[in-house]
């Protein structure tokens, strides 16, 4: 479900439950990167990045938002935790040139995917990121509010859990490890270096990654009123998880569990014990509102525009197309679609500079030639209109030749990679003559052989894989697929299954999920 009906162009102030920290000096940002979970390298100057601080075991002490103000940062922490941070983070300043102080500034956050926000809303200063995998900004400066719509503190409290934002006790609890809580998903780089508490994070993620972790629960509504937040639920006697959350939200009713790994699979349905009820209930990853990025919400916004303009609403559709430039400021086909709409309307001159916007954003275009040529025409200005004629020939004739250039790079590449196919062909077979139970190579010839349509011959090499190898969740995956191709279905299904307890035992989710998807494609 794309978000963007639902939240886009809202906003919300943070000053009750959130205070401004400000840190400044020379040495503020290696000192943060030396503190802090995120890596600071990722952020640029006018963004902002959730970030955690730890203790020595891992566990989560407090979570925020850092914004870079180009040497400076602030920190946007909820003020349960900023006399905590401030006098832990002050422990650990003892060369280096830094100080953090309190702000006394008010701060708004603001939904949007326009590209340039700071200019769209006259913002003096923006910072820039995601909130709930949404697109969104921060500013010290009260936005106009004449084209926003405020959010109320409750519906935004219950967003932010079902958009996979850290709530405090909810969500993200404190001396709980930071791999159990939803922080681990955008706040905890494993690439950056030592922080405190990084060791064991490593080790956890590098193993089987956490124990528990927040997911969505879908149950029917008669189940919805058996469950109690703090509960925990059972599966065969088996600890499965604890509820942490319940509520509604767009007339849908909503469970939010910590679930344990080897039951954490996509779309799993679990037959769960709680106290002496039994529940029913599926398993889905949160964000609850998938936002599918902005090239989605640009094709959407196109469909609304061409069905406005199709309605005979020039007007509205020109605004719809604006609408798209604010998100995609050198989106061609908005560009060409106001251009030909203010052609219709009679006002060439208006159509050729956005004819111009169309070459800037693409010099190749043969119609924004073609059009001109039109509109000028329609202005009497006949030999402007057959330069933009000729123009347009000219770049027909260079479109042929780019798709064949194309063409030969396509099949070039295709070349390449049916050499490169035999070459592990080859090596895999020699491997395969040493040692007939190497499980990799079977693996990689049965992978080649599915590839080329030769799902007969996966077969067995994936048997023997698994048969040596019982824990190679990805051999369990792509004989299921096999089997699929052969139209064995029963075969199918039970090797999913069979695969889905594996992976999930070891942490590989991804396989696991892949293969949840298909078992439930076949059910």
């Amino acid at each position: 479900m794309v978000l963007y009906n639902q939240i886009d162009r809202k906003y919300i102030s943070l000053v009750d439950e959130f205070d401004l920290l400000k840190v400044v000096g020379e040495d503020s940002s290696r000192f943060l990167s030396g503190q802090l979970t995120n890596n600071l390298d990722d952020i640029e100057n006018g963004q902002f990045q959730l970030q955690a601080r730890l203790d020595r075991g891992g566990k989560l002490k407090s979570f925020f938002y850092l914004l870079r103000d180009e040497l400076d940062f602030y920190i946007l922490i909820l003020k349960d935790f900023t006399k905590e941070l401030q006098e832990d983070l002050q422990k650990y300043i003892i060369m280096d040139d830094v100080e953090i102080t309190c702000c006394e500034r008010e701060i708004w956050l603001v939904f949007s995917a326009y590209e340039n926000p700071k200019k769209e809303f006259e913002l003096e200063r923006v910072f820039s990121g995601s909130y709930g995998f949404y697109p969104a900004f921060l500013t010290f400066d009260k936005p106009d509010t004449s084209n926003l719509t405020p959010i109320l503190k409750e519906d935004f409290n219950v967003w932010s859990i079902l958009q996979g934002e850290p709530v405090n006790g909810v969500t993200a609890q404190v001396d709980v490890l930071v791999t159990d809580t939803i922080v681990n998903l955008q706040g905890v780089s494993l690439d950056k270096g030592c922080y405190l508490g990084q060791e064991t994070v490593s080790k956890i993620e590098t193993r089987r990654g956490g124990a528990y972790f927040p997911v969505l629960l879908n149950v029917s509504a008669g189940d919805f009123e058996k469950l109690r937040i703090g509960e925990v639920l059972k599966i065969a006697d088996r600890k499965a998880g604890v509820v942490l959350w319940k509520g509604g939200f767009n007339e849908e009713k909503i469970v939010i569990v910590s679930l344990i790994r080897d039951f954490r699979i996509e779309g799993r349905c679990l037959d769960l014990n709680i106290n002496s009820n039994k529940i029913s209930g599926t398993v889905a990853y949160l964000p609850f509102y998938k936002f599918a990025g902005k090239v989605a919400l640009v094709e959407d916004l196109y469909e609304e525009a061409v069905k406005t303009f199709h309605g005979e609403d020039d007007l509205g559709a020109i605004e719809k197309f604006e609408e798209i430039l604010k998100i995609d400021p050198m989106n061609e086909d908005s560009f060409e679609a106001i251009g030909v709409i203010f052609g219709r309307m009679e006002k060439f001159e208006e159509g050729i500079s956005f004819m111009d916007e169309v070459l800037k954003a693409n010099p190749d275009s043969v119609m924004a030639h073609t059009n001109k040529s039109l509109f000028y025409m329609r202005l009497g200005e006949i030999e402007k209109a057959e330069e933009e004629k000729a123009q347009a020939t000219v770049k027909t004739f260079g479109s042929f030749g780019k798709e064949a250039e194309r063409k030969k790079l396509e099949e070039e590449k295709e070349k390449q990679a049916q050499a490169d196919i035999q070459r592990r062909f080859e090596m895999f077979n020699q491997v395969l003559e040493i040692d007939p139970d190497d499980s990799l190579a079977n693996y990689g010839l049965a992978d080649i052989y599915y590839q080329r349509g030769d799902s007969v011959k996966s077969i067995p090499l994936l048997l023997k894989v698994i048969s040596e190898n019982q824990k190679y969740s990805v051999g369990y995956l792509l004989l299921g697929k096999c089997y699929l191709e052969l139209n064995k279905m029963k075969e199918a299904k039970e090797i999913f299954e069979k695969g889905i307890l594996v992976a999930s035992a070891q942490g590989d989710l991804m396989p696991a999920n892949e293969m949840q998807a298909k078992l439930t494609s076949l059910l």
